[in-house]
C-alpha cells in the first residue's frame, strides 16, 4: 500500500513538472551561449573561422572583414540563435528566449560597429527577416530600408522586402521592390523566375534616357599681353622697336629705269673715274 501511494505521489510530480505547475521555466531547455558543432556547420565560413580555435583561420578572415573583427562574433552568435529560434516553434518559452538573444547580439553589433562597416546592410536583413518571421512586420520593413540607405544596389534586401510584402498580402508593393532589383540585375534568372511568378510576364527594363551632346563654339584664344609675351619668349619688350608696316606697290606704276651715268662699264656709278 505504501509503495503504491509512493508511486502515485511520483507521478504526481511528474505531470506537475511536464505541465509547467510547479513553476519550472520553461525555456529551462534553452541551449547555452555556444555553439555546437552541428549548429557551427550551418553558420558562414566567417562565423566558423571566429568561433572556432584555428588562429589561420582567424588570421585569414580577419583581413576580409577589417576592424570589425573584434565584434563579429556578436553576429555570428545572433544567426546561431535565429537558428535555434526557426527550429523552436513547438515550445513558446524557448522561442522568445532565442528571438530576444537574437536581437540583443544584432544590437549590439550595429552600436559597437564602425558605421561604415561594409557588413552592416547584411546585417540589417538578417535582423529584418527574424523580425518579418516574428510577425513584426513594421520593424522587419525598417530593417530592409536601413539596409537599403546603406546600401541601394544590395539586392538581398530588395528581394526580402519583396518577400515580406507577397507574405503580408501587398502585391503591388512587392512587384515594385522585385522590378527594383530587377532594374539592378535585369540578367538574374531567380529574379525574373520571381518576377514571372508574381505577373506573369517577362521583366523588360526599360530602354536608357537619350544624352544630348550640346554643340559648343571654340572659345577664341586671349589675347596676351605684350609684357607678358615677352617675359614667356625671354625678350625685353622694351628694346623692342614697332617695324613699320611697307606699303603696298599699286599694280598698274610705271616701272623707272634709272638713268645712266657713270662708265660703260659700270654706268650707274657717278664718281667712278673715267676709263682709259
Amino acid at each position: 500500500m505504501i509503495k503504491l501511494i509512493k508511486l502515485w505521489i511520483t507521478l504526481l510530480f511528474t505531470i506537475l513538472a511536464v505541465f509547467g505547475l510547479l513553476g519550472v521555466n520553461q525555456a529551462s531547455a534553452v541551449a547555452g551561449y555556444s555553439a555546437t558543432t552541428a549548429e557551427l556547420s550551418l553558420l558562414p565560413p566567417f562565423c566558423q573561422a571566429k568561433l572556432g580555435t584555428n588562429p589561420a583561420d582567424h588570421k585569414l578572415y580577419s583581413g576580409k572583414i577589417g576592424p570589425d573583427w573584434l565584434h563579429i562574433h556578436h553576429y555570428c552568435v545572433g544567426l546561431n540563435f535565429t537558428n535555434r529560434y526557426k527550429r523552436s516553434f513547438g515550445n513558446k518559452g524557448d522561442q522568445q528566449f532565442y528571438l530576444q538573444s537574437a536581437l540583443s547580439e544584432f544590437e549590439y553589433m550595429f552600436t559597437h560597429s564602425s558605421p561604415t562597416f561594409w557588413m552592416r546592410p547584411e546585417m540589417h536583413v538578417q535582423k529584418g527577416k527574424l523580425l518579418a518571421s516574428a510577425k513584426r512586420t513594421v520593424e522587419a520593413v525598417n530593417e530592409f530600408e536601413m539596409a537599403l540607405k546603406d546600401n541601394p544596389k544590395y539586392l538581398e534586401a530588395h528581394v526580402a522586402l519583396s518577400d515580406l510584402y507577397k507574405n503580408t498580402g501587398q502585391p503591388s508593393k512587392s512587384i515594385t521592390a522585385l522590378e527594383q532589383a530587377l532594374q539592378l540585375a535585369p540578367n538574374n534568372k531567380a529574379l525574373q523566375r520571381r518576377y514571372n511568378e508574381l505577373t506573369g510576364k517577362v521583366f523588360t527594363p526599360p530602354p536608357p534616357l537619350p544624352t544630348t551632346v550640346e554643340q559648343t563654339a571654340p572659345t577664341p584664344p586671349t589675347p596676351i599681353p605684350v609684357e607678358q609675351a615677352a617675359a614667356v619668349s625671354g625678350v625685353d619688350s622694351t628694346t623692342t622697336q614697332p617695324v613699320p608696316a611697307s606699303s603696298p606697290v599699286p599694280a598698274s606704276s610705271p616701272v623707272v629705269v634709272p638713268e645712266k651715268i657713270g662708265t660703260p662699264s659700270n654706268p650707274y656709278c657717278r664718281f667712278c673715274p673715267p676709263e682709259e
